[in-house]
């Protein structure tokens, strides 16, 4: 699984711009990548979009993470921290328990139920038992993360186990969920199971093994792996949007170099963070149907999208921009000058909205046919809100590229899979302005 820690922290960027002067405060930034200074050309006017080709981008789904498994460098594990803020999410656990609790009443008392990472909490295999399951498998393969699991469902399962220690802890009959250490794809079940679930959904959505773990599972571990309903999420996708950012506006050369990040390891956001804005609606990036055909392994996914910037949408990235002016300290202080003097926040707003840095991507579960049980990192056209996903920037130019309604901006995307659940996705993407 992959870890949703930032590899290169967009907090960790504005944070440390923002606590020193404004001299100070661009030679230190410009420190975090490199004190060699590339030129940079001034952005062109849409008009001549036409000549703009954008940055050519490959990368890995582990570039910039650390794993505490040693031997398998291309497998991240999550954190404490990332486990909790998953259990905690109010906008993915509640939707998860309303899915399986209808899917398990459809199924009936005897259903069998596979839960894919059940990480220490063991969170949708206890939804799985609460709601009927006669029995749940509970996989992780993270050592650690199933020693946790494992001692969790013993407590569950003494005789005064009671939900009221705050801790998750629900009443089990001995032996209803069983964890078992390992990675799927290396395990022999004792029965097939009549469904799936899972959150193996990366930032982007096949980060995280997703192809390889589901193929092996539809092949190996559902009595019935062409029903959509032998799976909870029954498809899991990634969507994009270019994106205007607000530091790459703001952190400027001489001082600063972009040419330092900038095709090289994706920026990674809080989905909540006003410091990026959509410059036209989303598009699917990724869409995969866990019930319909998955590629043989290993396989190249190409996607290609073309996004054509509209005056709503450049209207909506002024007016958040400067209401995140108004009303985030860190932002504000960036519009203080060298000279100390301070930049029109309105101005700014109007110019740094109609700038082009690069692509955004996020990810969406459909966990059922129900619209309220949909599953979104962000909102339905891009908005910021709180999420235990991140949004994740690939910037295409070392600087801005100036865009106007009527640009499109074109794109294509590819995704390396391999067969080996153990061995990262590969990225591909790049484009042209127009």
């Amino acid at each position: 699984m992959m870890s949703r820690t930032a590899v290169v922290s967009a907090a960790l960027l504005l944070a440390t711009a923002c606590a020193l002067k404004p001299i100070e405060r661009r030679a230190a930034v410009q420190g975090l990548v490199g004190a060699a200074i590339a030129p940079q050309l001034p952005p062109l006017p849409a008009a001549a979009a036409a000549a703009v080709a954008l940055k050519s981008i490959e990368w890995s789904a582990t570039d910039g993470f650390d794993s505490d498994f040693p031997s398998q460098i291309d497998f991240i594990e999550f954190d404490e921290k990332a486990y909790k803020a998953m259990r905690d999410d109010p906008r993915r656990t509640p939707k998860f328990t309303k899915a399986i609790a209808n899917r398990l009443k459809a199924l009936g008392p005897d259903a069998v139920v596979l839960d894919l990472g059940t990480g220490p909490f063991c969170v949708l295999a206890l939804v799985a038992a609460k709601y009927g399951a006669k029995k749940v498998y509970a996989v992780e393969a993270n050592p650690e993360a199933a020693r946790r699991a494992k001692a969790f469902i013993a407590k569950c399962e003494k005789p005064n186990a009671s939900g009221r220690d705050g801790e998750g802890v629900i009443p089990l009959a001995p032996g209803q969920i069983e964890v078992i250490e390992g990675f799927s794809t290396k395990l022999e079940l004792p029965q097939k199971v009549d469904l799936c679930v899972f959150e193996i959904c990366g930032s982007i959505a096949s980060e995280e093994g997703l192809y390889a773990t589901m193929k092996d599972a539809k092949a190996r571990h559902l009595k019935n792996p062409d029903d959509p309903g032998s799976y909870i999420p029954q498809r899991c996708q990634t969507y994009a949007a270019p994106v205007s950012y607000a530091l790459h506006n703001l952190l400027t050369p001489p001082s600063y170099d972009w040419s330092k990040i900038a095709g090289k390891d994706p920026i990674r956001f809080n989905c909540r963070d006003e410091a990026l804005q959509l410059l036209a609606p989303p598009q699917l990036l990724e869409d995969v149907n866990f019930a319909g055909p998955l590629p043989s392994l290993p396989a190249t996914v190409s996607t290609k999208l073309a996004f054509n910037v509209d005056a709503a949408s450049l209207q909506r990235a002024e007016a958040n921009y400067a209401d995140a002016f108004a009303n985030e300290r860190q932002l504000q202080s960036l519009l203080v000058k060298e000279d100390g003097s301070k930049a029109s926040a309105a101005a700014t707003s109007a110019d740094i909205a109609a700038k082009f840095s690069g692509l955004a991507m996020w990810p969406t579960l459909v966990l059922d046919d129900d619209a309220a049980t949909l599953v979104k990192s962000r909102g339905a056209n891009g908005e910021a809100q709180k999420s235990h996903w991140q949004t994740v920037l690939q910037l295409l130019a070392d600087a801005p590229v100036a865009v106007a309604a009527g640009t499109t901006i074109s794109l294509a995307f590819d995704a390396k899979l391999d067969k080996d659940v153990t061995k990262a996705a590969a990225y591909k993407l790049g484009g042209s302005i127009a």
